[in-house]
């Protein structure tokens, strides 16, 4: 390493150790690596940025599942709608349905 490379600020770890003034000390949040070794640098905690990614991957994925859903039962509708008995069919389903 070079001088500005150890002169250089860390960024912050995810997790933290806070000491109250009895000595208590409390890990936020609660990396289990810096749970067996306080002093460890390596913090197995997500960041921020980490953590909104993983909420936007699973927004993206709900979207998805709730778009397929929706295609496909505008498909079934559609096709009941189709049949030549569709509106009986309807009908029936509802009635079923109510007495659910």
């Amino acid at each position: 390493m070079n001088g500005t490379e150890t002169n250089r600020p860390r960024p912050p770890l995810a997790c933290y150790w806070v000491q109250e003034p009895d000595g208590t000390r409390w890990l936020v949040p609660g990396c289990i690596s810096r749970l067996h070794d306080p002093d460890a640098d390596a913090c197995t905690c997500p960041t921020l940025a980490q953590q909104l990614a993983q909420a936007h991957t699973e927004r993206d994925q709900a979207q998805r599942g709730h778009s397929g859903l929706r295609a496909w039962t505008d498909a079934i509708i559609a096709a009941v709608n189709a049949h030549p008995d569709g509106k009986k069919i309807m009908r029936d389903a509802a009635a079923r349905a109510a007495r659910r």
